[in-house]
C-alpha cells in the first residue's frame, strides 16, 4: 500500500509538470488589467456576517488566548523555527502554482528553496535559502493560478475558521488540499495531522496579535477585513506590482 501511495504521488507530480508546461503561456494577468474585475461583490453578506461573528467568537474564546500564551512562553528563535518549518512545507505548492502560471524562474526558486532549507536548514527550521543564498520566497496558491487563467473571483465568502476569501480562492484551497496536504506528507496519523494543523493555526494567529488594536478601532471590522483581504490578494496576484487603477491616476493630478 505504501508503494502504491508513492506511485500515485509521482503520477500527480508528473501530470502537474506536463500541464504546467502546456499552460506556461496562459497567464492572462497583465499590467493593463482593469482591477475592478478582481474585487468581489458581496451578495451573501448575511451569511458572511454571521460567519464573521462565529469566527470572531471562536477567536476570542479559544484561538486568541492560546496564541497569546504561545507568544509569551515560546522564545523568539523557536517561533521563527516553527514559522520557517511550515513555510518550507508550502514550497512544493509554490513551485507547482508558479509552474502552472508559466512563472518558470519563480518555480525554480521555490524548488531550490525547498531543497536547501529541507537539507541544510534541518527540515526547514532555518531559512538558509533567504539568509545565505539570497533566494526569496515566491509564494503562490491555486486561487492565484485560477486568476492567472482568467477565472474571476466570484462572490466574497467568509469561510468558517479560515476567514475571508472568495468563491475562486475557496475552491482553490479545496483543490490544493486534494492534491497536496502538507501535514499529510509528514505523518499518516490523524492525531499527528491535527496537531500540526493546530500548531500552524496558533503560530499564524500569534503573528497577527499586533493587528488586534487596529481591528478593534474600526467602526465596521467586517468591511475593514473584506477591503484588506482584497487589497492583499491584488498585491499577491500581480507579485507586488499591480496595475495602477484609474482612481490612482486621477488622484495624481
Amino acid at each position: 500500500m505504501d508503494s502504491l501511495g508513492v506511485t500515485m504521488k509521482n503520477v500527480k507530480l508528473l501530470l502537474l509538470v506536463v500541464v504546467g508546461l502546456f499552460l506556461a503561456g496562459c497567464n492572462t494577468l497583465q499590467q493593463t488589467d482593469d482591477l475592478s474585475r478582481q474585487y468581489s461583490a458581496d451578495p451573501w453578506q448575511g451569511f458572511n456576517r454571521g460567519m464573521h461573528k462565529f469566527n470572531e467568537t471562536a477567536d476570542r474564546i479559544v484561538l486568541k488566548p492560546v496564541a497569546t500564551g504561545y507568544s509569551r512562553i515560546l522564545p523568539s528563535p523557536a517561533k521563527t523555527g516553527v514559522r520557517n518549518f511550515f513555510n518550507n512545507l508550502s514550497e512544493p505548492l509554490n513551485a507547482a502554482n508558479n509552474l502552472l502560471q508559466g512563472k518558470l524562474v519563480r518555480a525554480a526558486s521555490s524548488v531550490a528553496r525547498f531543497a536547501i532549507n529541507s537539507s541544510i536548514g534541518i527540515g526547514g527550521l532555518f531559512d538558509v535559502a533567504s539568509g545565505v543564498t539570497n533566494i526569496s520566497p515566491a509564494n503562490e496558491d491555486f486561487g492565484q493560478t485560477l486568476a492567472a487563467w482568467g477565472v474571476r473571483p466570484g462572490p466574497y465568502l467568509v469561510l468558517p475558521l479560515f476567514g475571508p476569501s472568495n468563491l475562486r480562492d475557496g475552491l482553490g484551497r479545496i483543490g490544493e488540499g486534494i492534491v497536496y496536504y502538507a501535514n499529510g506528507e509528514l505523518t499518516d496519523s490523524s492525531s499527528g495531522r491535527i496537531g500540526l494543523s493546530v500548531l500552524d493555526a496558533v503560530d499564524t494567529r500569534a503573528r497577527l496579535l499586533g493587528t488586534d488594536s487596529l481591528l478593534d478601532a474600526q467602526l465596521d471590522p467586517y468591511a475593514f477585513i473584506k477591503s484588506s483581504y482584497e487589497q492583499n490578494r491584488i498585491q499577491a496576484l500581480y507579485d507586488g506590482s499591480p496595475p495602477v487603477s484609474a482612481e490612482q491616476l486621477e488622484s495624481d493630478f
